[in-house]
């Protein structure tokens, strides 16, 4: 709202109240004549009109009218007071309002020219921000250069310090390719020697076979010659010698009718241990002892089990090893300990024992008991 369009507001208020007041002045006043007022009872009941009261009725009417009009006047007087009061009023307002629409404008011109201040800094505050981002981007984009930078450097030069390791490794493994190659070069040399070493040696030994064979024909023909001497010498002394030959005869009958003896008792003892291994005894009821013979048939066949699962190598050979070996009834190897003899060959019977386990064992309770606690000695044999 303009200060124009206040005054034009007032004004137009104004002349609507002036012509509402003469409206209700011009209908209030009354420009007839005055009427007599109408007692009608005592008109009628009067026989003669007073002119004295007519005149003090005129006059009261008079009266009456002036009183009316002093009142419409101070009426007038008091509307146009009022009009005067209301129009001041009006007029104060508007000058109130047009004082609080000028401070109003000077509050929006300080408002307008505080947001333009604002407004001022702040595009002098994004213009700093921007300078400031701009140098912060352009230092930003300078360290990166220089990290770019940087980091091609240090790639190059990793780059050739790892081309210098390739290389090194290549010239190192080149080495040592060269160097496997003369090991195996030496290798395959040694190898050559060792096996012409060994053709030599093989063929040194077949010559000295074939020179020891020649030497055994040889001693096998001067053997025939002498043979040959001697049973000529023999022939000439057989007549001497026939005396001798009938004690002789005489003697061998007598050895043979002592094989003949010792054969028929380890028959018996064979046949005996046969009868401990589950043959029925016949009439003998009590146990017997075994013999030694027993004893050493039942031993040879725990030996030759061990055998059977000995792995036996030649220099081995002439060697022995003496073990205790405690067995169950059952023939379970339970312990075995060396109690003299070629390590090696110990360690390898021992192994051989373990294998074979469990060993055959007699049904003889008394055999088995004997066999129980045994000291084996065991020779390896090809």
């Amino acid at each position: 709202m303009t200060k124009q369009s206040g005054i034009k507001k007032a004004v137009i208020i104004s002349l609507a109240l002036h012509l509402l007041v003469g409206a209700v002045l011009l209908i209030g006043i009354d420009v007839k004549a005055p009427k007599r007022p109408t007692q009608s009872v005592s008109i009628i009941e009067a026989t003669m009109i007073d002119d004295g009261m007519v005149a003090q009725q005129a006059k009261r009417l008079e009266e009456m009218r002036a009183k009316q009009a002093q009142d419409t006047a101070q009426e007038q007087a008091q509307a146009e007071a009022e009009r005067e009061a209301q129009v001041k009023a009006e007029q104060d307002a508007i000058e109130q309002e047009q004082a609080a629409e000028a401070a109003r404008l000077a509050e929006q011109q300080a408002t307008l020219a505080a947001e333009q201040a604002k407004a001022q800094a702040e595009r002098e505050q994004v213009i700093e921000q921007r300078q400031a981002e701009a140098a912060k981007k352009a230092a930003e984009a300078k360290k990166a250069a220089e990290a770019k930078k940087a980091a091609e450097v240090k790639k190059a030069a990793e780059a050739k310090k790892a081309a210098e390791a390739k290389k090194a490794a290549e010239a190192k493994k080149a080495a040592e390719a060269k160097k496997a190659a003369e090991a195996k070069k030496a290798a395959e040399a040694k190898k050559a020697a060792e096996a012409k070493k060994a053709a030599e040696a093989k063929k040194a030994a077949e010559a000295k076979k074939a020179a020891e064979a020649k030497k055994a024909a040889e001693a096998k023909k001067v053997a025939e010659a002498k043979k040959v001497a001697e049973a000529k010498k023999a022939a000439e002394a057989k007549k001497a010698a026939e005396a001798k030959k009938a004690a002789e005869a005489k003697k061998v009958a007598e050895a043979k009718k002592a094989a003949e003896a010792k054969k028929a008792a380890s028959d018996k003892a064979l046949a005996d241990l046969e009868s401990l291994m589950g043959d029925d005894l016949g009439n003998s009821s009590a146990p017997k002892p075994p013999s030694q013979g027993e004893i050493d048939q039942a031993v040879n066949a725990i030996q030759a089990k061990v055998r059977r699962n000995w792995s036996v190598s030649s220099p081995m050979l002439g060697k022995q090893c003496k073990i205790n070996v405690r067995l169950a009834e059952d023939g379970l190897v339970l312990k075995s300990s060396v109690i003299s003899g070629d390590s090696a060959v110990c360690r390898s019977a021992l192994v051989a024992i373990n294998k074979a386990s469990p060993l055959p064992m007699p049904k003889d309770p008394a055999l088995i008991k004997e066999l129980q606690n045994s000291n084996l000695t065991l020779i390896p044999e090809l």
